[in-house]
């Protein structure tokens, strides 16, 4: 039950076109009672010459049962051969009007299926891009790919397939079942009884493909997370002759997924074999029965009969259908449930509903004792208390894990500190709203993100309303133009996924143009020049050296010649400000980085 309830906490706002298409359920299974009615006259007086006299084992509304009459009248009155076109007619006309519904049912399930769909992806990736920087340390890329894309198409299967199936055959099964009370209701309860024989199979296999279906979406994960990772390393791959390890990994995973899928499909199979048993049960029941009543003449007519049978082998497929609806119905819910699990985390770094509009940046950058954890783990950063004052050059210096990133990291909030605070102009960075924060600073890291795009729209990258002269201005600033003007089409070149059309200087050559664009007030440079060429090396220095020009800047370089001319270097080492001061200053003195500069020099 909880299942259907998720459902129906999915489709609520669609519940006017819900209500539609249970209505063009109904219809239809209404045109196919009609259908089925149509054998009792159509047996009693043409085929075997007698009046046809309605055989109703039930007491109905004395305005049914006076229509019934009233219809018995009509046909009794009328030539046979008249009579046969008549049904034809009827019969020809219903199964027109009953597939016109049946298309208007299926449009309108598959409009609520795919706008059900389209809102939980828009809504889980809005939601995936507000989560903080913390989620994605932890969360593997494919992971999330599966959620989006995966779990959303379970759930258009569920909402759209699974209540199709559920609506129309609900309504044929309450047909089926209805026709025969009418005719024979002490009859049918006993075949109706032996029908129950399906429900307890039913429910438990729905259950255990739920179960099932959880892991199968947790596998897909894992092998969406092994194809982005290795498309996207294939170089390493190659580099390492991995092809063939890869490869027995990828068919590792993909063969418990397989294992999966066939449990459930084997699951999903026993329900015919089950169903068959049952209905020739049944049906054994109905030919003692009803034959015996036949040939001792309480049944008048071979119609009935006839239709009674009709009803009673039309019950074997709605009812396997139903459980077909229940089993995407439950695959469905898990997936709901884990995509929820998604929706339900909450952000890290939350802003606030008074929060306001940052000032343009004046005065200061300060760290009061700020103190830095990854989800309660060992302190990154400790006691850190620093003041940067506009305009100046703050290079930022440590051995690797010392917390040079982790520190910088903090400027545009991707983390909040877990003690102290951080302020720009004497306001805490947790009191102004993120997009105003975030447009005052401009990043550069090591690892260049750019997009499947034109050169000119990364380049322009969250400034829609800039000109083609602004993008090539900050490309000539870059050092990027030249080589932009060389391509095939120019800043209309599309440059592939993650820019691997470009060489690693172009690529940062680029991500320096977009900053250069954005014209930020604050800049932060992650390694910005490491693993680059002699040549590229220098482009990209002279690229900087133009963006730094009345910016305050926040300088990460382990190549300790770079930052010479820094206004203040810090020495960062286990999280703690160990050295401060310029580069002469520093190397006077016996310490971590003298030792660090020595080393590079002397390699």
């Amino acid at each position: 039950m909880k299942s259907y309830l998720v459902m129906l906490k999915l489709v609520r706002r669609y519940w006017f076109f819900l209500v539609l298409a249970v209505l063009f359920s109904a219809l239809i299974s209404i045109t196919m009672g009609g259908n089925f009615a149509a054998i009792v006259p159509f047996w009693s007086k043409i085929v075997e010459g007698d009046p046809f006299i309605p055989q109703i084992s039930v007491p109905l509304p004395v305005g049914i049962n006076s229509l019934v009459e009233s219809f018995a009248d009509w046909v009794n009155n009328l030539p046979n051969q008249k009579l046969l076109f008549f049904l034809l007619y009827f019969v020809v006309a219903n199964t027109v009007l009953r597939g016109a519904l049946q298309f208007a049912a299926d449009v309108t399930l598959q409009f609520i299926g795919n706008s059900v769909v389209r809102n939980v992806r828009s809504r889980l990736y809005r939601h995936i891009q507000n989560l903080s920087m913390d989620y994605f340390s932890e969360q593997k890329t494919g992971e999330l790919m599966a959620r989006v894309t995966f779990d959303a198409e379970l759930l258009h299967r569920g909402v759209a397939d699974g209540l199709t199936r559920l609506f129309s055959h609900t309504f044929d099964l309450v047909l089926y079942l209805s026709i025969p009370i009418i005719l024979r209701w002490e009859l049918s309860l006993i075949v109706f009884a032996v029908f129950g024989l399906i429900l307890p199979p039913l429910i438990l296999i729905g259950n255990f493909i739920k179960k099932l279906s959880s892991h199968s979406q947790e596998k897909i994960g894992t092998i969406s997370t092994m194809l982005q990772e290795t498309i996207s390393g294939i170089r390493v791959v190659k580099a390492f002759s991995m092809e063939g390890y890869e490869t027995r990994r990828f068919d590792r995973h993909n063969r418990r997924f397989y294992r999966i899928m066939m449990r459930m499909a084997r699951r999903d199979a026993i329900l015919s074999p089950i169903t068959e048993f049952v209905v020739l049960l049944a049906a054994g029941i109905v030919f003692v029965f009803m034959g015996r009543a036949l040939l001792s003449g309480e049944i008048g007519s071979g119609g009935s009969f006839i239709l009674y049978l009709v009803c009673l082998g039309s019950i074997p497929r709605p009812v396997k259908q139903l459980g077909k609806a229940n089993n995407l119905i439950q695959r469905a819910a898990a997936a709901a449930d884990r995509i929820q699990s998604v929706l339900d985390l909450q952000s890290s770094v939350q802003e606030k509903p008074d929060a306001v509009i940052l000032p343009d940046f004046s005065d200061s950058v300060r760290m009061e004792r700020v103190a830095f954890s990854y989800n309660g783990g060992p302190a990154v950063l400790r006691e850190i208390n620093l003041e940067v004052k506009r305009g100046e050059v703050l290079a930022i210096v440590g051995s690797s894990g010392s917390g040079k990133s982790t520190l910088i990291n903090l400027l545009p909030r991707f983390y909040d500190p877990t003690s102290g605070r951080v302020r720009i102009d004497g306001h805490d960075l947790r009191d102004v709203t993120l997009k105003s924060l975030r447009s005052q600073i401009g990043i550069v890291t090591q690892e260049t993100i750019l997009f499947n795009d034109s050169v000119a729209r990364n380049i322009s990258y969250g400034m829609k309303s800039t000109t083609r002269e602004k993008i090539e201005a900050a490309a000539r600033m870059a050092n990027a133009h030249d080589f932009i003007a060389r391509m095939p089409h120019g800043y209309d070149t599309t440059i592939g996924e993650r820019g691997f059309m470009l060489s690693g200087g172009e690529r940062q050559r680029l991500a320096l143009a977009r900053a250069i664009l954005k014209d930020p007030p604050v800049l932060v440079l992650d390694e910005a020049t490491s693993a680059l060429d002699a040549e590229s090396e220098r482009l990209v220095q002279e690229a900087i050296a133009r963006l730094m020009v009345q910016r305050t800047v926040f300088v990460i370089a382990h190549r300790l010649s770079t930052i010479k001319n820094a206004s203040r270097i810090i020495v960062l080492d286990g999280g703690l400000i160990i050295q401060e001061g310029t580069h002469d200053d520093l190397i006077q003195v016996e310490g971590l980085y003298k030792k660090l500069y020595e080393m590079q020099f002397s390699s």
